[in-house]
């Protein structure tokens, strides 16, 4: 009821929700009803709100979105809290932590978002207009006049896409076929688009029942500027053809790598220390060791979760950074890379991206 309420009020509709249905308190039960009709239940939640079925008095299927109440004042608190203990930790860190309150600060932007559901509309419609050279990507159509005002929507209605989710896919034709278009799909909106989906788990993509790929949920979108596109396709190439030298350089380039005065890379003189001081180290050490450490990795030429870990094993040597685009871009490659792999056990991420790494890399923007 406390949902239905939030649709009558947010639509500023005074009749019932459907005909015998939910009326607010001040509405008219005997007014023309907004729905034909709507599911009792939501049919999808998550954290920051709930997803209910309904069909318009013109017939259209749509689905519901419907926020939590009080998430606007969750988000705040909880990101407050993880600032203010990043903040402690950088001056424990005597200053060096500098860049986490940075990721914070945009994972936060992030999910305030998420909240903004006129955003999540346009960020739907961008994201096909982006990706129409793939004709078999799809998103639903926004539906404004069901929608609550620019600025203060609590509810955002769209298009209702009739598909099924990976895990319902009855043969494992269709779930290659599925796997194979959101790589796609992915890869292209790193390094060719530069608009990304930065929530693709299996509950936010649908294979249609016409066979095309729909995404749901725009709330959390990501935009790589070009450079960083750039470094990405030709880091895919350097990794692929085990060129450790020109990957280090990448990784400087995309602000993986801090620099030193004069070039080079800065190493760490006394791990053990609760502060690091670093010294300069020559371009071909830091390669020699990016080598090592990514041979030594399970997966290390195939899988992105694997490089996550070469790099994190050579922090304690190097001085790495965290620029703050970055951390949203893990969770789209990390998640998509676990999907795939449940389908294709042998699956490789950067073999996946190669062609739009090379597409990117004939036309360059930068």
């Amino acid at each position: 009821d406390l949902a239905f309420e939030m649709i009558l009020e947010d639509l500023n509709h005074k009749g019932p929700l459907v005909p015998n249905g939910h009326t607010s308190e001040d509405g008219d039960p005997t007014g023309p009803p907004l729905f034909a009709e709507i599911s009792p239940q939501p049919i999808a939640a998550a954290s920051l709100g709930q997803v209910y079925y309904a069909k318009t008095w013109d017939g259209r299927e749509v689905a519901v979105k419907v926020q939590r109440p009080g998430s606007l004042r969750q988000v705040a608190l909880d990101w407050t809290c993880w600032a203010l203990g990043l903040m402690v930790m950088d001056i424990y860190w005597g200053g060096q932590g500098d860049e986490y309150p940075k990721i914070a600060d945009e994972v936060a932007m992030g999910v305030f978002k998420e909240l903004d559901y006129h955003n999540e509309a346009r960020n739907a419609e961008l994201f096909l207009k982006k990706h129409k050279f793939l004709p078999f990507v799809t998103a639903p159509q926004w539906v404004p006049e069901f929608t609550g005002p620019e600025g203060t929507a609590r509810v955002l209605t769209l298009e209702w896409i009739h598909g099924r989710k990976l895990q319902d896919l009855e043969t494992e034709e269709e779930k290659m076929h599925m796997v194979d278009m959101a790589v796609e799909a992915c890869v292209s909106s790193l390094v060719f688009t530069g608009f990304v989906h930065a929530d693709p788990h299996a509950g936010n993509m649908l294979l249609t029942d016409d066979g095309r790929l729909a995404f749901l949920d725009f709330g959390l979108m990501g935009t790589v500027e070009p450079k960083i596109m750039e470094g990405f396709a030709a880091g895919i190439q350097h990794l692929l053809a085990e060129r450790w030298l020109p990957l280090a350089k990448v990784m400087q380039d995309v602000g993986f790598m801090a620099e030193a005065e004069g070039g080079g890379f800065k190493k760490v003189i006394d791990p053990t220390a609760r502060v690091f001081e670093y010294t300069r180290c020559p371009d071909e050490e830091f390669a020699a060791a990016l080598e090592e450490s990514m041979k030594n990795e399970e997966g290390g030429l195939s899988r992105f979760g694997a490089l996550a870990g070469a790099l994190t094993k050579l922090s304690d040597r190097y001085h790495m950074t965290m620029p703050g685009y970055i951390i949203l871009f893990i969770r789209t490659f990390l998640t998509l890379e676990g999907i795939a792999g449940v389908v294709k056990p042998d699956f490789n991420i950067y073999e996946a991206s190669m062609p739009y790494a090379v597409q990117r890399a004939l036309s360059p923007q930068t």
